[in-house]
């Protein structure tokens, strides 16, 4: 007896007999290297560095702001201690360093005296230009034992033109006088204003 045969299925196949290739996984997107190699992540800072230069910078500042204080105040005392005349000399060189205007006066005396509880301030001076001066003052500055300024006393010349080459004299009469004065210093002036320079050429007593 014989078999019926069935239908044929016919099966597409490759020449080569493999099966074809599966698809490549999906890789995750990454930036491109411009020189071919993988750049490294740049370095964290930690915030306690920054934090410690900001406070080393803070110190430096407020040292160095000591230091300026302390020879400010090294410079007071030094200015205290000095007699008044000194002090006066040297504001003097420093207004010639600036080139100041030249001297007018030049001052011969200074000389005080305490006689029946008044206090005696007398003082000469000389016209050393060529040209009258008219209405000189002196300002007459009293100092206590602590060094504060107590009080000015402008006090009048014994002319009211000095001529050229001729010499003024002025005198303070301070009454009830009770030792409070400890040092003092004189300055010139025009009674319209302005100061008058001079050429220390005193002598103290």
């Amino acid at each position: 007896m014989k078999k019926e045969k069935g239908p044929l299925l016919l099966l597409k196949l490759d020449k080569s007999g493999a099966p074809p290739p599966a698809d490549p996984p999906d890789q995750p997107d990454t930036p491109a290297s411009t020189d071919g190699e993988d750049s490294p992540p740049a370095p964290e800072v930690p915030e306690f560095a920054s934090v410690s230069k900001r406070r080393y910078f803070l110190a430096d500042f407020f040292r160095a702001l000591l230091v300026i204080l302390s020879l400010v105040v090294a410079a007071g005392f030094v200015l205290i201690l000095l007699p008044q005349p000194s002090v006066d000399k040297m504001a003097q060189n420093l207004e010639a360093r600036r080139g100041a205007r030249p001297e007018r006066v030049a001052f011969l005396y200074l000389g005080d005296e305490i006689k029946e509880s008044q206090f005696h301030v007398r003082g000469i001076v000389r016209n050393i230009t060529t040209e009258p001066i008219e209405r000189l003052d002196a300002a007459i500055r009293l100092y206590g034992h602590d060094g504060n300024l107590l009080q000015t006393v402008v006090i009048r010349m014994n002319k009211e033109t000095i001529a050229p080459d001729e010499v003024a004299q002025f005198e303070l009469v301070y009454p009830n006088y009770g030792n409070e004065f400890a040092k003092y210093s004189v300055e010139f002036k025009l009674r319209e204003g302005g100061e008058v320079p001079y050429k220390d050429m005193r002598a103290t007593r």
